[in-house]
């Protein structure tokens, strides 16, 4: 719908910056020489106007309708249904590493980061996390944590209206996307602090249900994932499902 809107936007534009080359019959040559510089400078600032004002509608539409353009609606997390028994994998020997696990190693681990408005997409490894802001490298290093099953450092960097665990193992986590949605410096009771939005999605191989036991093995729910300082700290302030509708 929105692109749609964008390129009757154009034509419109075109159509009528055509009309007025059009309406220049008649004239004598020194004038229509004159008038068609002045009007290739109309028409220009015409289609510059009309991009400025899709972009604008499209930046819009990122900020103020999250779920939206995923086609689906955020849920609180205390809903969701958990996975029953039989289909989650019993937890593996204390022992067991799954960076020796062949099964877990065939999968893409790798952490990319999408922009959605220019399509491209990177990746971000230990040497380039820090390039992209606090907030995306906060949320590399908990992804991280979380493959690692370290809940000490896990719940370090989380608040507590999140949620804090004992104990989950490491996760076989692959097939992991950041789509930045939004930051916004932010002015609340008296103080200032920087928040970030990200879009996370990921799968679980085999998974146990220690950590996330409301997604099947090798499926993927996206969350919302909010990280902000107005603690004084950056901590996962929240993280919030999207549910595809049917």
């Amino acid at each position: 719908m929105i692109i749609y809107l964008a390129a009757n936007c154009v034509n419109a534009a075109l159509i009528a910056a055509g009309r007025m080359e059009i309406e220049m019959n008649g004239q004598n040559f020194d004038e229509e020489k004159h008038e068609i510089e002045q009007r290739k400078k109309k028409k220009t600032k015409i289609i510059i106007i009309v991009v400025f004002a899709v972009s604008a509608l499209l930046l819009a539409v990122f900020s103020l309708a999250p779920g939206l353009l995923e086609g689906g609606n955020t849920v609180e997390r205390e809903t969701l249904a958990t996975i029953a028994p039989e289909k989650l994998h019993d937890t593996k020997e204390e022992d067991f590493d799954i960076m020796e696990y062949e099964e877990y190693l065939k999968y893409d681990r790798t952490v990319y980061l999408d922009d959605k408005l220019t399509g491209v997409r990177i990746s971000i490894d230990e040497s380039t996390k820090g390039s992209y802001g606090q907030g995306l490298e906060h949320l590399y290093e908990l992804i991280k944590v979380i493959i690692d099953g370290d809940s000490e450092t896990y719940n370090s960097m989380v608040s507590e209206s999140v949620g804090h665990y004992e104990y989950f193992t490491q996760q076989q986590i692959y097939d992991i996307v950041i789509t930045k949605h939004s930051t916004a410096d932010i002015e609340e009771n008296g103080k200032s602090y920087t928040e970030y939005v990200f879009l996370l999605e990921y799968k679980i191989h085999e998974n146990n249900g220690s950590f996330r036991n409301t997604v099947e093995s090798d499926s993927s729910r996206p969350q919302y994932i909010v990280i902000n300082d107005s603690t004084g700290e950056l901590l996962v302030m929240d993280i919030i499902d999207i549910v595809y509708k049917n």
